[in-house]
């Protein structure tokens, strides 16, 4: 039994071939789906963001746009979150200029309260807390992390991808885990602290040491 590559599948599309058209569409289907689960779960449009995830695929590989610089299951993950991002976008749009028409109307009833100043500046912060946590990371466990939790890849995708065994691949992650939890929960410890605590430690370093001096 042939062992269809993802050149096989590629140069079949662009011949024409049905059989590898279709053979393409089921591989990548559940990575697309996946992907659209971890990013939005709970989506009522799933279905309908995993067909159009798909069609955008094969128009990128129709038109020579994927440059085969990864494998096609990254690339289809890429794509899925681009195109429920896009959606996302575009309902916000859409429910921000159905509010502005609403607003001019005395029968409609109250629109909901803006989100706080407090709640954004919370929100800011904790992206950058997770990016500050996501540095802190080697680059090798940072790219496990977001093919596998992000885009919603399988190891052995991931393993191709990055030139490792899945087992490296399997430990680069499960490492890259406990790293993010430590230093999430050592930058958590830190702003819990009083805002004069380096101050005071400090200070009793100078002391310390005067007392060391002295004797």
């Amino acid at each position: 039994m042939h062992d269809f590559t993802d050149e096989d599948m590629i140069d079949g599309l662009l011949q024409g071939r049905n059989a590898e058209a279709e053979r393409l569409c089921r591989q990548l289907r559940p990575v697309i789906e996946r992907t659209l689960r971890r990013l939005f779960p709970g989506c009522e449009d799933h279905d309908d963001l995993v067909q159009a995830s798909l069609e955008r695929v094969v128009r990128t590989l129709v038109e020579k746009r994927f440059e085969r610089a990864c494998s096609l299951s990254t690339w289809a993950s890429t794509i899925a979150a681009h195109v429920g991002i896009d959606a996302m976008r575009s309902r916000t749009r859409e429910r921000g200029l159905f509010r502005v028409g609403l607003s001019s109307s005395p029968d409609v009833l109250a629109q909901p309260e803006a989100v706080p100043l407090e709640r954004k500046l919370e929100a800011r912060s904790e992206l950058s807390c997770l990016k500050d946590v996501m540095d802190a990371l080697s680059p090798e466990q940072r790219q496990t992390l977001v093919l596998h939790d992000v885009l919603g890849l399988e190891l052995k995708d991931i393993a191709d991808e990055t030139g490792v065994s899945p087992a490296a691949a399997q430990s680069r992650l499960v490492r890259g885990r406990k790293e993010l939890m430590r230093h999430r929960n050592a930058r958590r410890t830190l702003e819990s602290l009083p805002e004069d605590w380096l101050e005071k430690v400090e200070r009793k370093g100078r002391k310390a040491d005067g007392g060391q001096q002295s004797s």
